[in-house]
C-alpha cells in the first residue's frame, strides 16, 4: 500500500490518523489470524510504503506522529530522492494520496489510487461548478477514475472499505488503466527543447517536445475565481454609481 501524507504539515495532519485507522481496519478483516478467511495472508505479506519528500514538514510530522501511534502491519519509509517514490508506486498495488501532483504519477504507473482533500464546504462548491472532479486526471477524463474523498468523507471506514473492494478485485487496476486511455499523454506539459542548450535526458515526444512544468488545476481553478469574483465586483460598483447618477474613473489594475 503507497501512502503519500503530502508535503505540508497540515496535510499530514489531516490525512495520517484516518489512514492509520483505516490501513489497521482493513489487515483486521482480510489478514490472517484476524480474517474470517480461512484463505487470508498473513499480515507479515502486507506493507505500507510511506512516500515522504525530503526535508518537509510533513516528514516531520509523520516521523514524530509515528513514534507515538502504533501502525498495523509493516511500515517502510521512502522520499522523492532517486525516484524512491515512483519505484514505490510501481511496487505497491493500491495507493493513498492526498491531492498533487502525484496523481499523474500513480497514473502513469498504474496504480489504483484514492485521494483525500481536505476541502470546506463552500471550497468544494466552487471547485464543483468550475471543475467537476477535483484530481487533474480525474478533469483531464472528465470521469470519477481515481476516487475522491473530500472532508468528511475521507475518514478510516471509507478508506478501510474501498482497500477492500481493490483487494478483492485485484483487475480494478486494469479498468483504471483503461479509462485512463489516450489521457495521461494530455495531463503532462510540454515546451521545445533547444538541444544546443539542454544535452541531458529528457521525456521527449516525436515532436521534440518534453516535461516541464506541472499546472495544479487548484491554482487554476482559484486565479479564475478570484479573477471573476473582482470582475462582478467592479461591474456592481459601475452600476450602481451609475444609477445614483455619480460619475467614476475606473483603474484598470
Amino acid at each position: 500500500m503507497f501512502y503519500a501524507p503530502g508535503n505540508e504539515k497540515s496535510e499530514a495532519v489531516f490525512t495520517s490518523e484516518n489512514v492509520r485507522k483505516g490501513i489497521k481496519e482493513f489487515l483486521l478483516k482480510y489478514s490472517a489470524p484476524t480474517s474470517l478467511s480461512p484463505k487470508a495472508l498473513p499480515m507479515s505479506n502486507f506493507v505500507t510504503v510511506i512516500s515522504l519528500h525530503s526535508g518537509s514538514e510533513g516528514e516531520k510530522y509523520m516521523k514524530e506522529f509515528l513514534k507515538g501511534k502504533e501502525w498495523t502491519g509493516k511500515v517502510v519509509f521512502v522520499t522523492n530522492e532517486d525516484n524512491q517514490h515512483l519505484d514505490a508506486m510501481c511496487a505497491s498495488d493500491v495507493g493513498i494520496i492526498h491531492d498533487g501532483q502525484m496523481i499523474s504519477s500513480a497514473a502513469a504507473c498504474h496504480l489504483p489510487t484514492m485521494n483525500l482533500f481536505d476541502m470546506r464546504m463552500h471550497h468544494q462548491w466552487y471547485h464543483d461548478l468550475f471543475n467537476r472532479w477535483w484530481n487533474d486526471m480525474n478533469i483531464i477524463a472528465d470521469r470519477n477514475v481515481y476516487p475522491e474523498l473530500i472532508g468528511g468523507e475521507a475518514w478510516f471506514g471509507k478508506i478501510a472499505d474501498t482497500l477492500g473492494e481493490w483487494y478483492i478485485k485485484p483487475d480494478q487496476r486494469y479498468v483504471m488503466v483503461r479509462n485512463f486511455d489516450g489521457f495521461i499523454q494530455e495531463a503532462m506539459s510540454y515546451k521545445p527543447i533547444d538541444r544546443n542548450q539542454v544535452r541531458t535526458r529528457d521525456i521527449i515526444l516525436d515532436d521534440g517536445n518534453a516535461y516541464n512544468v506541472y499546472q495544479d488545476p487548484f491554482a487554476v481553478a482559484c486565479r479564475k475565481i478570484w479573477a471573476e469574483m473582482q470582475a462582478y465586483d467592479s461591474h456592481s460598483t459601475v452600476a450602481n454609481e451609475a444609477r445614483s447618477g455619480t460619475r467614476i474613473r475606473v483603474q484598470p489594475h
